[in-house]
């Protein structure tokens, strides 16, 4: 004797409603998997050129520092050189001719110090 199944149009239904279900839920997660993975290398990427930009501007500053340092501005554009040290003398500062007054009674001629 054969059985007849006697469900529902909807039970009939359901078996391959939810198979298909499955198969697009499981096609779902890889992709999203694979475009995480994707977007992943991406920002690593993004990351890499972001640390060699740093990397040139740095670079960058330090070049332009040097180049616009008092020395070479002034040793380049100006034609200066620093002194050299046994050609330095030195003033020394007396309190009573700082020049207070209008006149040149207190005045010292001759008070420089060599050091």
């Amino acid at each position: 004797m054969v059985r007849q199944y006697r469900g529902s149009m909807m039970a009939r239904m359901a078996a391959p409603f939810l198979g298909v279900l499955v198969f697009m839920g499981i096609f779902g997660m890889v992709w999203l998997r694979s475009e995480i993975v994707s977007t992943e290398y991406a920002i690593g990427e993004l990351e890499l050129r972001m640390e060699e930009a740093l990397k040139e501007k740095q670079q960058l500053e330090a070049m332009l520092s040097s180049a616009m340092s008092i020395r070479e501005v002034g040793q380049r554009g100006l034609g200066l050189n620093f002194p050299d040290r046994q050609k330095v003398f030195y003033v020394l500062r007396e309190d009573d001719a700082l020049g207070q007054t209008a006149s040149l009674k207190n005045w010292k001629a001759g008070r420089i110090a060599e050091r």
